[in-house]
């Protein structure tokens, strides 16, 4: 009698250790997105159950594909893009994606999805390289030359690099007659319009170019974009510390104005002193409607 409860025990745990082993496991994964202007990678948490007849880097991938579940992510492989299948050795996946992967509308959204790829990939343990192929063949780069084993990216770098970004600042000559362009690069931390002004109130880098004569004092209050027009409100110290004169009037309107339309949203600036217009700047030139930008007063270099 003993020995057969025995032997019933040991079926009963056999059986509960067999139910336990055939359940599906789950494992957070980490998917790599876009932002929404591509200016940002940043990473989605998402869990996956391991079935058989799926690896983890498979089922990782096709998560990917699916593209983000969190707000404000968006995916930039192709739409339509399918896993054809996914092989791991020596620590190397080799992805093999469907004909759509090629279809980018440029580098910089081809350079995102292979992060994308890479990084969701490596990020899973037993991989450090990743191979991808598209129907089987090598994924060609711009070069030419194929991309080859590439290894984990480095996000925190990538993501300060997208956010740089050169602008074109005018700044007047020494006889405050003309402006000259100067090329900067920034880091865009604010919306790019607020940049170009605060960068031109810092004054120029570039020797024989002289200060804007925005007053110290003056504060940008906001610039808001509506129709191709920038909407520049600044503080009253900008008309009531201003220098004067035709020459000092031109030498604040032209440097922002010309700064502003190197921008491709922007066409026309309207100048408002905390949230009115005002009829003129210090007495001379009329300020109260939208500027364009002026060609006519860009030095040109000497031949």
């Amino acid at each position: 009698m003993k020995k057969t409860l025995v032997v019933l025990i040991i079926l009963s745990l056999i059986s509960i250790t067999s139910a336990c082993l055939s359940r599906d496991k789950t494992v957070e994964i980490t998917l790599y997105y876009a932002n929404a202007d591509n200016s940002e990678i940043l990473t989605e948490k998402r869990e996956v159950k391991i079935t058989q007849g799926k690896t983890l880097p498979e089922l990782a991938i096709e998560e990917l594909l699916k593209g983000p579940e969190t707000d404000g992510l968006i995916s930039t492989i192709p739409e339509g893009t399918k896993l054809l299948n996914l092989d791991v050795k020596d620590k190397i996946a080799t992805v093999n994606l469907s004909e759509d992967f090629t279809g980018f509308p440029g580098t910089m959204a081809e350079s995102l999805a292979i992060i994308s790829i890479v990084n969701t990939l490596t990020d899973l343990e037993g991989i450090d390289q990743v191979h991808i192929l598209v129907n089987g063949e090598e994924l060609i780069a711009p070069s030419g030359n194929p991309y080859g084993l590439l290894k984990s990216y480095d996000i925190k770098q990538i993501n300060r690099d997208l956010n740089k970004q050169v602008i074109t600042l005018y700044f007047p000559d020494e006889q405050a007659m003309y402006v000259i362009p100067e090329q900067r690069e920034v880091t865009k931390d604010e919306p790019i319009a607020e940049i170009v002004i605060k960068e031109l109130m810092k004054g120029p880098e570039t020797p024989g170019l002289a200060q804007t004569t925005i007053p110290e004092e003056a504060k940008i209050l906001s610039v808001e974009i509506k129709d191709k027009t920038a909407y520049v409100n600044f503080s009253r110290e900008l008309v009531e510390k201003h220098i004067g004169g035709s020459a000092g009037e031109m030498m604040t309107i032209l440097p922002i104005v010309n700064s502003l339309t190197e921008l491709p949203e922007i066409e026309k600036v309207q100048f408002l002193v905390e949230g009115e217009k005002e009829k003129t700047l210090a007495g001379h030139i009329a300020f109260d409607e939208p500027f364009e930008r002026c060609e006519e007063y860009i030095k040109k270099p000497s031949p």
